[in-house]
C-alpha cells in the first residue's frame, strides 16, 4: 500500500450513512489494485459516496502518514483491535495497554461531529480540539 497525502477534514452537516466495503463493490487486499479499499475482513467502514479518500477524516484505514511497517507492535495491535471492533459493529474496544475504553470510528460517525476530546480514531481531523498541545499526530491508522 503506497503512501497518500492526507486530505483536508470534511465534517458532514448531516448524519452519515455507513456501508461495508463489499456493498460498494470495491476490490479487496491482494487484488493488485493500488489505492483500492480494504476488503470486508478489514472491518473498515466507509461513508456512503466516499470514493476511497484516506486520511484522518475518512473511515478508511489507508496509509497517509507512515507506512504500516513503521508502526510499533503496540500501534499495530491497536489497529487490529479497532478493525475487529468495527467489523463486529462495535462502538468501542478496550485498549490492552491502559484498560481504557476507546471509541471506534463507527461511534464517532454516529455522533456526527468532532467532540473536541482529541479522540484516537476521530474521523473529523480533530477539528474541535481547542488546545493545540492536545492535538495528536495521525500515524496512518489513528491519532497518537
Amino acid at each position: 500500500m503506497g503512501l497518500r497525502k492526507p486530505s483536508c477534514a470534511r465534517v458532514p452537516d448531516r448524519p452519515v450513512e455507513l456501508t461495508r466495503p463489499e456493498a460498494r463493490g470495491r476490490a479487496g487486499p491482494g487484488s493488485g489494485s493500488e489505492g483500492q479499499s480494504p476488503g470486508p475482513e478489514s472491518g473498515v467502514w466507509h461513508r456512503r459516496g466516499d470514493r476511497g479518500v484516506s486520511g484522518p477524516d475518512s473511515l478508511e484505514g489507508g496509509a497517509t502518514g507512515r507506512a504500516s511497517e513503521e508502526l510499533t507492535e503496540a500501534e499495530r495491535r491497536i489497529a487490529e483491535l479497532h478493525a475487529a471492533a468495527c467489523a463486529a459493529g462495535q462502538l468501542n474496544y478496550v485498549d490492552p495497554a491502559t484498560g481504557y475504553v476507546v471509541l471506534t470510528q463507527l461511534a464517532h460517525v454516529q455522533r456526527g461531529h468532532c467532540c473536541g476530546s482529541a479522540c484516537r480514531h476521530c474521523p473529523y481531523g480533530q477539528v474541535s480540539v481547542k488546545d493545540p498541545s492536545k492535538k495528536k499526530q495521525f500515524n496512518s491508522y489513528f491519532y497518537v
